[in-house]
């Protein structure tokens, strides 16, 4: 399912994997992309044209978790393998033998990022803002918990509405007169990057904090050089637009990278990468078993280590779950500059 942007480069990944191990295994593997919008009826109807066509070995999708979820019960009642690069939605897994996803559920990221954090600051006073939604109410308390888990102590928890909340300066300065040494702001780019500028304007100095949906180039258009010192978490990588930024990255990242951009013009996303290294683990999988569906099943739920390019240590646990490393970028003179954990 495509979702404008972030569908794009869903398929743009997809289709990369194909063609390479197409030319690499002498193979014809094709892929076809049906949009659905982004809505869960349109998810089924793509779904039941998907389980009625005998050619198709597997299903890869959605972009939203409700549409991954909506879709379910008719790849699962068909015995049909439906792999998703991008539902992080924690009970996507386990609606059925047949449902995999290939993105940390928000259930392990909260805790992941929690422990990532303590690691590097050492704990302290935290204060979390968040948006305040289903997801969002959910990576806050499992972050919190584990945050009080390890020793540290959560000072403030502040909820925003997410798309009218402008001025956090009430919530900010709220969060400062607690004493709050670090500052998490669960929240997308767009909002996140008002806390940041918000918060260095009232000259806070507690460490400011985002999750992996503010790795991405617009955050660094709105913020400039303003939020310098700023740490992001993520379970997936940055790729820079800077080819010299390419140190520390491994051979098959590096491969991905220079073939996404002769292919596409421009430089892979996350979501790229999570479709790359879904459709692969698919097509590693099919080299291995063959494509009858029970067969491929049992093959992905015994992954335990898969060397991709959207994660490292990245493995599927016990209950076909997603489970990978967590990446911290610090925000440099208007670029993320990976911190060596």
């Amino acid at each position: 399912g495509k979702r404008g942007r972030y569908g794009e480069m869903l398929m743009r990944g997809s289709e990369l994997a194909v063609e390479l191990f197409n030319k690499e295994n002498g193979t014809d593997y094709i892929t076809e992309f049906n949009d659905d919008k982004g809505d869960a009826t349109e998810a089924v109807n793509v779904a039941n044209k998907i389980v009625s066509d005998s050619s198709v070995i597997a299903g890869l999708g959605s972009y939203a978790s409700s549409c991954a979820m909506a879709a379910a019960p008719i790849f699962e009642s068909n015995k049909l393998l439906l792999v998703s690069p991008a539902a992080s939605h924690t009970d996507f897994p386990g609606m059925g033998e047949f449902m995999f996803s290939c993105v940390m559920s928000q259930k392990y990221e909260g805790s992941e990022f929690a422990k990532e954090l303590y690691k590097i600051t050492g704990g302290k006073k935290l204060a979390i803002i968040y948006q305040n939604t289903d997801q969002g109410v959910l990576a806050t308390d499992l972050f919190a918990n584990e945050w009080e888990n390890l020793g540290g102590e959560v000072v403030a928890k502040e909820a925003f509405i997410t798309g009218s909340t402008k001025d956090f300066t009430p919530i900010l300065s709220n969060v400062k007169n607690k004493g709050a040494e670090i500052i998490y702001a669960s929240a997308a780019y767009n909002e996140a990057s008002q806390i940041f500028i918000q918060a260095k304007s009232l000259d806070i100095s507690a460490q400011l904090v985002g999750p992996g949906m503010c790795l991405k180039k617009e955050l660094l258009d709105i913020v400039g050089d303003k939020a310098d010192g700023a740490l992001i978490l993520s379970s997936i990588p940055y790729f820079s637009d800077n080819v010299e930024d390419t140190e520390g990255l491994d051979d098959k990242t590096r491969t991905f990278i220079t073939a996404f951009k002769e292919k596409y013009g421009e430089v892979p996303d996350g979501f790229a990468a999570q479709a790359f290294d879904t459709t692969n683990i698919l097509l590693d999988c099919i080299k291995k078993v063959g494509t009858d569906s029970e067969a491929l099943r049992q093959e992905i739920a015994s992954i335990r280590e898969f060397n991709g390019v959207s994660g490292y240590n990245m493995a599927f646990n016990e209950s076909k779950e997603m489970i990978k490393g967590i990446y911290v970028y610090e925000l440099k003179d208007g670029d993320f500059v990976r911190v060596d954990q």
